[in-house]
């Protein structure tokens, strides 16, 4: 590891942890269309469930307009749809429950706060006109764009499902939307319930996507909207999946995101007529991330690749994007600079520049004369420079496989205290290579961070996911002990003081981990964790579907003996570490069952935990000060248990606020 010669530094002073975990000032930065206006979402300081489109002046960076989301809703997400007007989705507080959740509505706004619109979900309204053609009417179903792109002056395509009880989900329907006054005409249905549609750049719906069972997706292709659906992939069948993502520039070809076998997924462009394939781009090991469209948005010109560091690979190293790209990433070594937006002639766009030690600083950028000014930073607060670089990491699990990870060193000399933290999920998740402020946050209190992408994790093929299913507890498990054992014995871990803390299935790898390894790790946090498997099986959300009991069915099993076996709650009468459980009472995803049943248990064998318990929060925190809480706490569980209490002690060691237990 490169950092291994370089000379140790002084470890920085303890920042406050609220730096770690706010909010971004700037987030989902676009220019407009004409290149007037650079807009982006930002926070409402002491009002979490509110934010903000900030209208900025392009050239001065000045904001000339602030369009507000309202009381107890957030902007979700929000595109351009002229040179002046935005289309917007929408996520509410409902309830008791602390975290907003997406309603499925679309509003549409000025950029001068003018001709605000309701177009689409249950608070829209008006009279119905004709048989498929009708004003906005309220409509109890969730909408998202097929698209951004405009046709006409004004109409863009949407996805829409109908909300319901029943568990198979509804049928896909694709609509156009009149962006002034809500008016939607229906054009097309899905060949399969829950499917995904895209539509080619002259407006016709062509392509469906739905994976029901888990077993694998079918892909549906088809010439125009009027025609009907032909079936071209079956994965369940070819032992194939394809995924599709957006067309060339004439249509003639479909872009796709192709897994199979034991390698990582390709990028591969299939010929709609002949539905020959030809792969563009297919990682070492990791499977790619997004794909870039060009200036004009009728192709893309590169994917992120995700083998280690994030980089970019070019389909074609002549491309103007992709020159102007290539150029633009020597300004910005080490970081990943990318086009983000572009104006509608592509003579302008937004440059997104992102690295492990920065969370992000946006440019305005002259294509012409590949001249860029500084525009703004997402967390100007954060200063690189006191961030620790996330490396990349290889070894062998127990049984040979080939894993993936990060490892984060603080500042100072090995062996270091050691955070081992597995992601959530687990399966379709990966620990990527960015900027984490958990992280960074561990880090600069002094401990080693090891995140290990252990096999069932998403990214690395289907074959490597599917090598975790009815694993929980098992080899799943193990690759996060022998990845604990490879920081030992290379020396960056201080043996005697390791502990393990993940969120959700996270939270359960914490917990199985000091379960099945009693002597190798000092404590145990569990965040929204699962602590009895069957749990899952009958109280959470995911159950509650056809497609979510057919996902817990393959990768849990139903033996309800075995489940108990591979939870942490089956073997609680093992556990030797001190133990922190941090949960959401209302948590629909991993109830609160979960942390009841365990610490029961624990009390009942006399052994010594702490709890942090929010009843209205529901699968992780939302509020600030409820993340707050929960960090210090952690942050004062790890001093106390291995020893750097004294370098944290410049910070408070306390918030206000009694915790609630």
């Amino acid at each position: 590891m490169a950092a291994e010669n370089a000379a140790p530094a002084a470890q920085p002073a303890a920042m406050s942890i609220k730096n770690f975990i706010r909010q971004p000032d700037f987030s989902q930065v676009t220019i407009s269309p004409d290149g007037s206006y650079v807009a982006a979402l930002i926070p409402v300081p002491d009002h979490p469930y509110q934010n903000l489109i900030a209208i900025l002046d392009a050239k001065t960076s000045k904001a000339v307009h602030i369009l507000r989301s309202g009381s107890f809703s957030l902007v979700y997400d929000y595109f351009w749809v002229s040179d002046n007007r935005i289309v917007a989705s929408i996520a509410k507080q409902e309830g008791g429950l602390d975290t907003p959740e997406r309603t499925g509505e679309l509003f549409a706004i000025d950029v001068d706060g003018g001709k605000q619109t309701n177009l689409f979900g249950y608070r829209a309204g008006g009279m119905q006109t004709g048989t498929h053609i009708h004003a906005a009417e309220a409509r109890d179903a969730f909408a998202e764009p097929i698209s951004t792109q405009v046709f006409g002056d004004r109409q863009i395509l949407i996805a829409i499902n109908d909300f319901t009880t029943g568990r198979a989900g509804t049928y896909t329907s694709a609509a156009w939307l009149n962006v002034m006054d809500g008016h939607s005409t229906s054009i097309t249905t899905s060949p399969e319930r829950n499917a995904r549609l895209v539509a080619d750049h002259a407006g016709q719906v062509r392509v469906a996507y739905a994976d029901n069972t888990y077993g694998g997706g079918k892909l549906w292709l088809r010439t125009a909207t009027k025609d009907d659906w032909a079936l071209v992939n079956d994965a369940a069948a070819s032992h194939v999946d394809m995924l599709p993502i957006g067309f060339n520039r004439d249509n003639s070809q479909l872009y796709l995101r192709v897994s199979q076998g034991d390698k990582p997924a390709a990028i591969e462009r299939m010929d709609t007529a002949t539905h020959k394939l030809v792969k563009l781009y297919q990682g070492q090991f990791a499977d790619p991330g997004a794909l870039l469209p060009t200036a004009d948005g009728q192709d893309y010109y590169a994917v992120v690749t995700l083998d280690g560091k994030r980089s970019l690979f070019y389909f074609d190293e002549n491309a103007p994007e992709a020159k102007l790209s290539m150029a633009l990433a020597a300004n910005f070594p080490g970081q990943l600079a990318y086009f983000s937006s572009f104006t509608r002639d592509g003579k302008h766009a937004i440059v997104k520049v992102i690295s492990d030690r920065d969370p992000g600083d946006y440019y305005v950028f002259d294509l012409a004369t590949s001249n860029a000014h500084y525009l703004l930073s997402a967390e100007p607060w954060i200063d690189p420079n006191q961030m620790r670089p996330m490396q990349p990491i290889e070894l062998k699990a127990r049984d040979g496989l080939s894993l993936h990870g990060f490892l984060t060193l603080p500042a100072g000399n090995k062996p270091f205290p050691l955070i081992v933290l597995p992601h959530g999920g687990p399966h379709g998740i990966a620990d990527r290579w960015a900027f984490d402020g958990e992280v960074q946050l561990f880090a600069n209190r002094g401990y080693a961070v090891l995140q290990v992408n252990y096999r069932g994790s998403g990214g690395y093929g289907d074959g490597f996911q599917a090598l975790g299913y009815r694993q929980w507890g098992l080899s799943m498990q193990d690759d996060l002990t022998d990845a604990t054992r490879w920081a030992i014995d290379q020396g960056y871990a201080d043996a005697h003081r390791v502990c393990i803390y993940g969120a959700s299935y996270g939270g359960y790898a914490a917990l199985e981990g000091a379960v099945r390894e009693p002597d190798l790790y000092k404590c145990a946090v569990g965040y929204a964790g699962v602590y009895d498997l069957r749990v899952q099986l009958d109280k959470s959300d995911t159950q509650r579907t056809d497609q979510g009991s057919a996902y817990l069915q393959l990768v849990l099993g139903n033996d309800r003996n075995d489940l108990l076996r591979r939870s942490p709650l089956g073997g609680v009468d093992k556990l030797k570490a001190d133990v922190l459980l941090i949960h959401g009472g209302a948590d629909p995803r991993v109830p609160f069952k979960n942390f009841k049943e365990f610490t029961a248990a624990l009390d009942k064998l006399g052994k010594h935990y702490e709890s942090l318990v929010e009843p209205d929060e529901g699968h992780g925190f939302f509020l600030p000060e409820h993340r707050k809480q929960a960090y210090q706490k952690m942050v004062d569980f790890f001093d106390s248990q291995m020893g750097t209490a004294a370098m944290a002690g410049a910070m408070p060691s306390s918030v206000s606020g009694a915790a609630k237990q």
